[in-house]
C-alpha cells in the first residue's frame, strides 16, 4: 500500500494544497476510498515497483463487505487528522469530481475506479493493458457497461481508441495545477464502456497485440 501511495501522491494533488494537509495523507485518504469502493484491482510492477494499477466498482455488491467496511472506518478516522488544515476544502475537492448528470446516476453496472500510471513510464501501453484487463474482468462479472469519468488534463482520446464512447460533458474547476497552465476551469467528461458476448473476442485481440 505504501507504494500505491507514494506513487498516487507523486502524480496528484489530491486536494492537498486546497486542505493544507501535510504528508501524504491526503494520498491515503484517496486510497482507502478506492479500496472500499473497488470490486477488483489490478497492478503492474517492473520488477519489486509498483508502475501502475487500475480497478473497478460494481453498484450494488455484497462482495467484500467486512473489507469495504475496515477501509471506511480507517478513512473516516484520517479525515480527523491534524495533519489537514480544513476537512471542509478536501471535502469540497472530492465533490468537484462528482459531476454524473442525474440523467445517467442509474445507467451504469459500475465505474473504472482508479487508472494510475508513472508518468516515468507512460507511453509503454501499460495504461491500455491494465484497463483491457479490467474490462475483461468486468464482463466476467457480467456487467453490462462501466462509467469512466475523465477530464481535458488527462490523454481521454485514449478511452475512445479503446471502444468507449462519450456520453456527458461539462465544466468543472482546475485542481491539478499547471497541467492546463493558469486555467481556472476544463473540461471533465463521463465516457461508457460497454460489454456483450460479441466483443469479447476483440478484447481478446487487442491484449494479444499488446504482447507482441
Amino acid at each position: 500500500m505504501k507504494q500505491a501511495v507514494k506513487l498516487l501522491s507523486k502524480e496528484w494533488n489530491l486536494g492537498k494544497k486546497e486542505s493544507g494537509a501535510t504528508n501524504d495523507i491526503c494520498a491515503w485518504i484517496y486510497l482507502l476510498d478506492i479500496l472500499e469502493e473497488s470490486e477488483k484491482i489490478v497492478k503492474y510492477k517492473d520488477k519489486n515497483k509498483l508502475i501502475g494499477f487500475c480497478g473497478y466498482s460494481k453498484d450494488g455488491s455484497k462482495k467484500h463487505l467486512i473489507r469495504k467496511m475496515f477501509y471506511r472506518i480507517i478513512k473516516n478516522k484520517l479525515f480527523k487528522s491534524k495533519n489537514i488544515r480544513n476537512v471542509d476544502a478536501l471535502k469540497a475537492y472530492y465533490d468537484n469530481y462528482d459531476y454524473t448528470s442525474e440523467k445517467l446516476k442509474n445507467c451504469f453496472d459500475g465505474e473504472v475506479s482508479i487508472l494510475i500510471v508513472d508518468k516515468n513510464y507512460r507511453g509503454r501501453k501499460i495504461g491500455k493493458k491494465l484497463l483491457l484487463n479490467i474490462f475483461e474482468l468486468a464482463e466476467k462479472d457480467d456487467m453490462k457497461n462501466l462509467k469512466i469519468l475523465t477530464d481535458e488534463s488527462c490523454n481521454y482520446k485514449f478511452y475512445e481508441n479503446l471502444g468507449c464512447k462519450k456520453v456527458y460533458e461539462t465544466i468543472v474547476e482546475n485542481k491539478e495545477n499547471g497541467k492546463l497552465g493558469d486555467n481556472l476551469k476544463e473540461k471533465a467528461f463521463i465516457y461508457e464502456k460497454k460489454f456483450n458476448k460479441w466483443n469479447h473476442m476483440k478484447l481478446e485481440r487487442q491484449k494479444r497485440c499488446l504482447t507482441i
